[in-house]
């Protein structure tokens, strides 16, 4: 695959990651970063948060329940996750990992391919 070919290839899994989190959420993430290496897939939705959630997270008890609440919600946004990225390299994964940070508000995936789909 050629550079330019990949940079798209990322771009378009970005502005799909995007999408996905904005329909699950109601949110769209301020920026998304994608690294592809030869194995591995790491994704980062940076700032995930509602005015609401930012709210919520300025005090330790509302960052504990945030953090509880978006655990939840991500166990369930894996799945669908996980699809988007296999689809977009054309890689099935045999690991994903997804957690949110709950300090900055991002959410950050890595995904590890197995084989080629």
């Amino acid at each position: 695959m050629t550079m330019a070919a990949s940079q798209d290839l990322y771009a378009d899994l970005a502005q799909a990651l995007q999408d996905f989190w904005e329909y699950y959420t109601g949110v769209r993430p301020a920026h998304t970063q994608v690294v592809v290496d030869e194995q591995t897939i790491a994704v980062c939705l940076e700032q995930v948060l509602s005015p609401a959630e930012r709210e919520m997270a300025s005090t330790r008890v509302g960052r504990e329940m945030l953090k509880e609440l978006k655990e939840h919600m991500l166990e369930q946004a894996t799945p669908h996750l996980q699809r988007l990225v296999e689809s977009a390299v054309e890689r099935k994964d045999s690991q994903a990992v997804v957690l949110f940070d709950v300090t900055n508000g991002n959410v950050l995936g890595f995904f590890r391919a197995s084989q080629t789909a």
